[in-house]
């Protein structure tokens, strides 16, 4: 895990992003639906870690898009590093 601190992030700039695996249905020419899956970003944060222990925590930036469930009824998230370096 990366550390947020001014060696590592001298810009501050955010070093995770949360994002969802949303599925929805498209409907083609022929007014037949078809299941598309897209990734939307919700929020990018900083990883921390907390002063007196070894816990990591990601503190998620206040700018951020509501979590709702897909056509399935389901919520898939997940988060990345993120790399500056590509």
């Amino acid at each position: 895990m990366t550390e947020n601190s001014e060696n590592t992030n001298p810009e501050n700039r955010p070093t995770h992003r949360l994002i969802q695996e949303k599925a929805f249905f498209k409907i083609d020419a022929n007014g037949r639906q078809t299941r598309d899956k897209e990734t939307i970003e919700i929020t990018r944060g900083w990883l921390q870690k907390a002063k007196e222990s070894d816990i990591h925590y990601i503190s998620w930036a206040n700018t951020a898009i509501p979590v709702l469930p897909d056509i399935d009824g389901k919520t898939t998230l997940r988060t990345f590093e993120i790399n500056y370096q590509d």
